[in-house]
């Protein structure tokens, strides 16, 4: 009996061994692949490869490399990697801190219709001089973003019109995205509604 245990456990040991192993070669082979493929100039490859260096994930970080890849799909007009490329410049990560060349390819990314970008876009007309057409602007990128879908330009534009900013102060709008970001599980959204009334945490109105 206690053999029959033994035969089982060891069964069961080899099984899981020999799944680690084919896991591993399967990563192995998707990496090869996505290298591969960006070395060919494949954008989304490109994009992949980038994300991969950027995080150091399978790859040694090399923020050097991820700002070149992640140029070579911008370029190709890969609106995500317009958006990435923009924050690499805004951060000075792999390359020279350029605010303005930040904006261009947020710019470039919200115009291929990436919402991040979008949204990245709106934050930067926000932290401008802070002109009046400069707030317009914002809220018209973030109510794009919004009405795309994406929770997170939900709550930023329920803000906006919380506050008055690129538009009149209109708190049943503002009430009305917070409830659509917040059925979309936004953090932010969700505490603001559970606050202000827990009945509203999923039933907001919409």
């Amino acid at each position: 009996m206690n053999n029959n245990y033994i035969l089982i456990a060891l069964a069961v040991g080899a099984c899981i061994y020999g799944a680690i192993y084919l896991l591993k070669r399967y990563k192995q082979k998707k990496l090869n692949n996505t290298l591969q493929k960006a070395a060919q100039g494949e954008p989304q490859a490109l994009y992949d490869a980038a994300l991969l260096y950027y995080r150091g994930d399978k790859l040694p970080q090399d923020l050097h490399q991820t700002f070149v890849y992640m140029q070579q799909a911008a370029r190709l007009n890969h609106a995500k990697a317009l958006n990435a490329l923009g924050a690499l410049y805004h951060a000075g990560h792999g390359t020279a801190k350029d605010v303005e060349k930040a904006f261009a390819c947020y710019q470039k990314s919200a115009e291929n219709g990436d919402f991040e970008g979008m949204i990245n876009l709106a934050v930067m007309y926000r932290q401008a001089i802070g002109t009046k057409q400069d707030n317009d602007l914002a809220f018209a990128w973030l109510k794009k973003a919004a009405d795309g879908g994406s929770p997170l330009g939900q709550r930023m534009l329920a803000e906006f019109y919380y506050g008055g900013i690129g538009t009149p102060v209109d708190k049943q709008q503002g009430l009305k995205y917070y409830a659509k970001a917040a059925s979309q599980k936004e953090p932010v959204a969700v505490k603001f509604l559970k606050t202000r009334d827990p009945r509203l945490q999923h039933h907001g109105p919409m």
